[in-house]
Order: C-alpha cells, then structure tokens, then sequence
C-alpha cells in the first residue's frame, strides 16, 4: 500500500516552504522537506526515512542541507507505554560539541 501527502506553506510572507511524503510499503516511510527565505535568498531542505522493523520496533534516520544527521530508536514497551532515544549530530565536526541525545517516554491512558 503507497500513499502519498503533498503540502505547502508560507510564513508571515517571508518564507515559502513545501514537503512530500511518501509510505512505500507497510514498512517504510520517506520524506522530503523544502524551504526557501525570500529577504535572503536562503534555502533549506531535509531527507528522513522510517522503518518499521516490527509491529513494536521502529528506526529513523534524517539529513538536513546544513549537515545534521538525525537517528531514532521507537520501541512499544508495552500498550500504552512508547521509549524513544534520539541523536543529533553536527556531520559537518564531528569532534566539536553541539551534538544532542533524547529519550522520551510516551504515555497513553
């Protein structure tokens, strides 16, 4: 089953901005993010992917124009209880700091 989800955007005139999202199968999901500035000309842009490899167990991954790279682990500990652990980092120095780690735990009722 393949769905795809066009959307566009504009912010406060300044900023014109669109994405594409595409499931490719029960599995794997895509996405592609543009941006575009108009007093600077700036653009942006970002890749992610998801894959589902279980009905509880889910990874992601993402890459942005300015070289951050993004990863997650989803795991269902139980119904009603979601971990996530997350990372960014800057690929562009990997040595220098700025890198960032997340966990979060969601919960339903």
């Amino acid at each position: 089953m393949t769905s795809e989800l066009l959307d566009n955007s504009k912010n406060d005139g300044n900023e014109v901005g669109g994405s594409v999202y595409h499931r490719i199968n029960d599995r794997l999901e895509t996405g592609v993010q543009l941006a575009w500035t108009t007093g600077t000309n700036q653009t942006r842009f970002a890749l992610a992917s998801k894959y589902q490899l279980d009905s509880q167990t889910a990874i992601g991954a993402k890459v942005n124009n300015i070289c951050q790279v993004g990863l997650s682990f989803q795991q269902l500990l139980r119904p009603g209880f979601k971990l996530t652990l997350s990372a960014l980092f800057e690929a562009r120095n990997l040595n220098a700091g700025g890198h960032k780690v997340g966990l979060g735990l969601e919960l339903e009722g």
